[in-house]
């Protein structure tokens, strides 16, 4: 692997910023540095998913020096910067997408239904579920900060299309908003995830647990009071599942009250 030094990454980013409002010169130009950088190419199979894309398998300082020399373009030219990220996105390779996700989370959200467009359609063209983890994470990122209510209202309209895909989305989503320590209207959250476990009856536990453990972490007496109630509403597998794979979390007090809980609606 090509040893990175600071100031010559710099540049060689810089330089590559200059083709901001020629796509096809930049993607041109981002092959040329990535082969620089890369470890070696070779065909990588994503995840649970037929599609099969390229990678460079350079270090991930590389596209975080590439996202800062782009930041003021995209605040000074935002229509630009989406053009640049549909050419991005048709690319085939993983640290494309990447930073095309990457460089849409990083756009102005003064037209959020423009953004929010680019990922509906990304979440439903894109199987690859590493892939999709990052588009409702990080290409959220900026709309996240800045029109939180619209992004929750689209998170609910995912969850009430009734697609396992799209309630997965919703859940990888969901996470970082829990995560934000400046975000306490936990009952927004409860509220969809209640939908997802009245709704969706097989699969998603994985997802769902990592939800919740993170709502553990945020309020522990809330969530014991959430999944009892569940329990007692719909006392279904999956239910059980869940509860039984989250209450090693809990404080002896609150395991209790599940373990009773389950017993009670078993």
């Amino acid at each position: 692997m090509t040893a990175i030094n600071p100031a010559k990454l710099k540049i060689q980013c810089a330089g590559l910023s200059e083709y901001y409002a020629e796509p096809a010169r930049f993607v041109s130009g981002l092959h040329d540095l990535l082969a620089f950088y890369s470890a070696r190419i070779r065909q990588t199979s994503l995840s649970r998913t037929p599609l099969t894309l390229q990678t460079y398998q350079v270090p991930a300082p590389v596209l975080r020096a590439l996202k800062i020399e782009l930041e003021e373009y995209l605040n000074s030219d935002p229509n630009q910067g989406l053009k640049l990220v549909e050419n991005l996105w048709q690319e085939e390779w993983v640290e494309f997408r990447q930073l095309s996700i990457i460089l849409l989370g990083n756009l102005p959200t003064t037209k959020p239904e423009a953004l929010l467009d680019h990922i509906q359609y990304w979440i439903k063209s894109c199987t690859a579920e590493d892939i999709r983890n990052l588009i409702m994470t990080q290409g959220l990122g900026r709309l996240r900060e800045e029109k939180l209510k619209q992004v929750l209202d689209f998170f609910k309209d995912l969850i009430q299309n009734g697609k396992k895909s799209n309630t997965q989305a919703a859940l990888f989503g969901l996470l970082p908003v829990v995560e934000n320590p400046a975000f306490d209207n936990l009952p927004v959250i409860y509220n969809l995830l209640a939908e997802i476990l009245l709704v969706e009856e097989t699969g998603l536990v994985k997802e769902i647990t990592t939800l919740l453990s993170s709502l553990q972490d945020r309020s522990e007496q809330e969530t014991t009071y959430f999944l009892v109630r569940q329990l007692s509403a719909a006392a279904k597998p999956r239910i059980f599942r869940v509860v039984r794979q989250v209450i090693p979390k809990f404080r002896a007090e609150n395991q209790a009250v599940l373990k009773d809980a389950l017993r009670n609606y078993s």
